[in-house]
């Protein structure tokens, strides 16, 4: 092989690394923020949370409606409550925060709710799972996952590897 030949393999070699780093620079970048998106989400599902147990007024509701919900994977089924409470002379509804299967709740049965006196259509049923399941799960879910995926893309970036092959 000539110095020439030898030239031209080293430049391909060095172009193949920038161009690994730089697209594992563009998944790390998009990656960071989907974790950061759904730690915001989690983050915000909290706050209202908070703000209904400190701020909240607690009254009975009454489970309407069982909606069923359909899974991608195997079709059927699990059930989020709608329930439904008087505040201010007004009726609102409200979608439960988890689905499950068996159904959770029975349609008529009466169940605790919080809601925001500055805004009604702000409701949870006032159960501390049901209102905190969601933000004590994704939140540090969220966190784990982004910590594992920069240790790998740290990893692959030193060393000019592709992160993903494809």
């Amino acid at each position: 092989m000539s110095d020439f030949e030898k030239k031209i393999d080293k430049t391909l070699d060095r172009v193949g690394t920038g161009v690994n780093r730089a697209q594992t620079g563009c998944v790390v970048v998009l990656a960071n923020l989907f974790f950061a998106a759904f730690c915001a989400w989690g983050a915000y599902a909290g706050y209202i949370s908070w703000k209904l147990q400190t701020n909240g007024i607690s009254v009975t509701g009454t489970v309407v409606q069982m909606r069923e919900q359909s899974d991608a994977e195997s079709g059927c089924c699990t059930y989020v409550p709608v329930v439904q409470f008087e505040a201010n002379g007004q009726t609102f509804t409200f979608e439960g925060g988890i689905a499950s299967d068996p159904p959770q709740y029975q349609v008529g049965e009466s169940v605790p709710v919080v809601y925001d006196p500055a805004d009604p259509q702000t409701a949870q049923i006032n159960k501390g799972f049901e209102r905190w399941i969601f933000p004590v799960l994704i939140i540090p879910a969220m966190l784990f996952a982004a910590i594992v995926v920069n240790i790998f893309a740290v990893r692959a970036w030193r060393k000019g590897e592709a992160l993903m092959d494809g």
